[in-house]
């Protein structure tokens, strides 16, 4: 009996020390606490833990909690003793030496040999999983912010922060899927935003375009989106039923706008053209191409205004696509011609020159130039019509020429735009055209900025072409004394709104009196259009204009017309002289 003791008491140490070992290796500290006496006994790999060496029954856990854990820890401990029942904890502790360390603990509830509720427990130090899972929690949000920032990048313009175009267009598809769909969306674009940026340079067109951001971002509503389309092109999609949100949006647009943007501290007020539209059902597909519509629209009538789509505005649209394209052929197989209108000079009216005015000699009839003019001008394609208009003035003149005819100066309208290019002279000089033939006739608002040295080298070999320069319009707001003074035209003209009043208007006699007087001044001719009347005539030439323009004398007429004129001029001067 005493060996088997003997056997049982040496395997019992054999075993605690074994487990002595495996608990000092792995780092577990147990403890064990007493419920109703309050006392806790710890062993010594959790003093070691803890930093600390405490008497047997010391109650000191809660001392070395981390105050901000300290209240987590407690409530579970107390709910384990309430409830009698497992307990389970993660909290920090601070050492004597003021480390901090993670702590796991877990433990059971006993009632012992006494009678007495206790926990018997194990802690071990997690410290470096602990922070090891910080980490990866720090990476996955970094992770997690740099897609969402990647994301954002994809979907927002750069310099607004509205949505771009790609993540507009994506919401509009959403919209088109679903079941019945309803929508109102603006197209706004910045009046003149070329000039902006000439003016004050890309760092200003930036500004612009950021305080252009702005407001569209202050005016929308949730679920409504405002995006940059590109460019100075924005855009408002809102998914009211009501029509009139769309309308409300706009007039904020405007009140916002109305107030300045300071630019390198000058104080800028932005202008823009809004089209916009509104529709349900499957109409909603063409709010896009309906709001572009009523934007184009708006820009036709003088932008900084606001234009809403209707049915009659994309008849309009179509109406003028299909003329664009006829205009396109028309250039392309010589359906712009000249049609000619006769001065005459104020003392005698004897012809002294024509006028050449571009015509649509179309299949559908003649169209004139308020007819087409400004369709073209407005798709890129003047320069096609000056050229066509000039190419066929010089084959008139040479044809007259050749029939014996003694044919005046021809003036020619050009956009001004033209007398910037470097390769103009080139091309005047190779259609061999002799010296006082012809004269180019432009509108003064080229003067609107000073000359460019380009426009200057232009306008001299021009000159030494043997072609005169004329300004068309003198009188009618855009003239600028200081650029005749530096262009010093052969001839100006002065606007025939000014001319037609002066049979009744003493003002506009004083006015076109103080007009030739600069002009003379200047030793500038002065010819004076829409002459209607002889009366007129008569008054302009006792004012001291020298050439007359009007349908007084003629009205526009095609070549074959104005040869038999120029003829019978001749054989009148003829007879006159005989």
């Amino acid at each position: 009996m005493g060996n088997k003791l003997t056997w049982t008491n040496n395997e019992l140490e054999d075993l605690v020390r074994q487990l002595g070992i495996a608990l000092e290796a792995s780092g577990i500290g147990i403890w064990q606490h007493n419920i109703a006496k309050n006392q806790t006994r710890w062993d010594d790999q959790l003093q070691r833990i803890y930093g600390v060496a405490k008497g047997e029954h010391d109650v000191i856990w809660l001392e070395s909690v981390h105050p901000d854990d300290c209240p987590g820890a407690s409530t579970i401990f107390k709910a384990a003793i309430a409830n009698k029942s497992d307990y389970a904890s993660e909290f920090r502790i601070i050492r004597p030496d003021g480390e901090i360390r993670h702590i796991r603990s877990r433990a059971q509830y006993f009632v012992d040999g006494q009678g007495e509720a206790c926990f018997i427990g194990a802690e071990w130090d997690v410290t470096e999983d602990a922070l090891r899972n910080q980490q990866l929690a720090k990476q996955r949000e970094a992770a997690e912010q740099s897609r969402a920032e990647a994301r954002y990048a994809a979907d927002h313009d750069s310099l607004t922060s509205l949505l771009n175009r790609r993540a507009f267009d994506d919401a509009f598809a959403r919209l088109l899927q679903a079941s019945e769909p309803v929508a109102s969306l603006c197209h706004i674009d910045i009046d003149r935003f070329k000039e902006i940026n000439d003016r004050f340079g890309h760092g200003g067109g930036d500004t612009v375009l950021r305080h252009v951001g702005s407001v569209l971002a202050s005016g929308i509503a949730g679920g409504e989106i405002a995006a940059r389309l590109g460019g100075d092109e924005f855009a408002v999609l809102s998914l009211s039923p009501e029509p009139d949100r769309m309308r409300e949006i706009v007039a904020r647009i405007r009140q916002d706008l109305h107030k300045p943007v300071f630019i390198d501290g000058e104080p800028f007020t932005v202008e823009c053209s809004i089209g916009y539209a509104h529709a349900s059902g499957a109409d909603v597909a063409a709010l896009l191409t309906s709001s572009d519509i009523a934007l184009y629209e708006a820009k036709k009538n003088g932008r900084n205004r606001d234009q809403l789509f209707t049915p009659a505005l994309a008849e309009k649209r179509n109406a003028e696509k299909q003329m664009l394209q006829e205009l396109r052929s028309g250039l392309h197989i010589g359906e712009i011609v000249p049609f000619y209108q006769v001065k005459v000079r104020a003392s005698d009216y004897a012809i002294c020159g024509l006028e050449a005015l571009a015509r649509w000699e179309s299949p559908k009839g003649l169209r004139m130039p308020g007819d087409f003019l400004e369709l073209a001008a407005a798709n890129g394609l003047m320069d096609a019509v000056d050229d066509a208009v000039f190419r066929r003035v010089i084959f008139d003149i040479n044809r007259w020429s050749m029939a014996g005819i003694k044919v005046p100066t021809v003036s020619v309208n050009l956009s001004a735009a033209r007398l910037g290019d470097p390769s103009l002279p080139g091309k005047v000089s190779a259609l061999g055209i002799a010296p006082g033939q012809i004269s180019f006739e432009f509108i003064e608002t080229i003067f609107l900025d000073t000359l460019s040295e380009q426009v200057k080298r232009n306008i001299e070999r021009i000159r030494q072409l043997g072609i005169d320069i004329e300004i068309d319009d003198l009188g009618s707001g855009h003239a600028s004394l200081l650029g005749l003074l530096e262009l010093r035209p052969n001839r100006v003209k002065i606007d025939r709104h000014l001319v037609l009043p002066i049979l009744k208007s003493e003002t506009q006699r004083r006015l076109i009196g103080s007009l030739i007087d600069i002009a003379r001044t200047l030793e500038i001719e002065v010819v004076a259009e829409g002459v209607e009347t002889l009366d007129h005539a008569r008054l302009l030439a006792g004012l001291g204009a020298d050439t007359l323009q009007g349908y007084a004398f003629g009205r526009p007429q095609p070549a074959q017309v104005t040869q038999a004129v120029l003829e019978t001029a001749a054989a009148r001067k003829m007879e006159n002289a005989g």
